[in-house]
């Protein structure tokens, strides 16, 4: 999926574009594109170089038809289903594969928690490579499942890498920050 089908997507659905912010490196802002849609939702593309993907986030306040604007999505655009990150989690061999493979996985990740993702994860951040688990620390971020905060309290107390313990403390407090409205479904 690319910017030009997304756009083409959003035209034909009746999305109404809101802007978009530029990609800053400085910063570490990624390229995002927003939509309206109806019914009070929005859509963002994310061009997320630190993850190296490009995905969509639909957001709103009614699941229902945040389900079902995903749903129009997956069914006219190309998007890794859960079942195809979770193989790619699985086959992957070599640490730096790992890293990327675990970090795909929580950003591709639905908004509500997922056992066989969890379980995924969990084993990641247990991982003897540090830049796996860092990875690990990082998709929680990306997922933002409550499940996530016991075991990064766990990092934080006995992980023997500092800068995994420093990233994990920043996924804590950001996982233990209120929810904000517009991503509650």
């Amino acid at each position: 999926m690319d910017n030009a089908e997304i756009r083409a997507f959003a035209e034909a659905d009746g999305w109404t574009y809101e802007g978009d912010i530029a990609r800053d490196p400085e910063t570490q802002a990624h390229y995002e594109a927003k939509w309206s849609l109806p019914g009070g939702l929005s859509a963002h593309y994310v061009a997320d170089e630190f993850v190296d993907a490009r995905y969509m986030v639909v957001a709103g306040d009614d699941g229902a038809r945040v389900q079902e604007a995903s749903a129009r999505l997956e069914a006219a655009l190309d998007f890794w289903s859960v079942d195809e990150l979770e193989t790619d989690f699985d086959v992957c061999v070599y640490p730096i594969e790992q890293a990327r493979s675990v970090l795909l996985l929580g950003a591709g990740s639905p908004k509500r928690a997922v056992g066989s993702v969890v379980m995924r994860v969990l084993e990641a951040v247990r991982h003897k490579d540090p830049r796996v688990r860092r990875a690990a620390v990082q998709a929680m971020v990306y997922s933002e499942w409550p499940e996530y905060r016991e075991p990064l309290a766990d990092v934080v107390a006995h992980d023997a890498d500092p800068e995994v313990v420093r990233e994990a403390g920043i996924a804590l407090r950001l996982l233990e920050e209120p929810a904000r409205p517009e991503e509650d479904s």
